[in-house]
């Protein structure tokens, strides 16, 4: 996996990246155990990784 992606990667292996998204995100969001400051780091790079998929694979 790439180190410095991998929410990319984790999304194009995706069979739905739409779908893997929204899952991703929801599961980052429900985390009680994480404060709000890494729950949106986490979450800007998953948006960063579905808007480079989307991108270049036009989805």
């Amino acid at each position: 996996m790439n180190e410095d992606k991998p929410y990319v990667e984790l999304l194009m292996s995706s069979p739905n990246p739409h779908s893997s998204f929204l899952s991703l995100s929801q599961t980052i969001l429900n985390q009680d155990d994480v404060n709000t400051h890494s729950k949106k780091n986490a979450l800007q790079k998953v948006v960063d990784a579905y808007e480079e998929i989307c991108y270049h694979q036009h989805l």
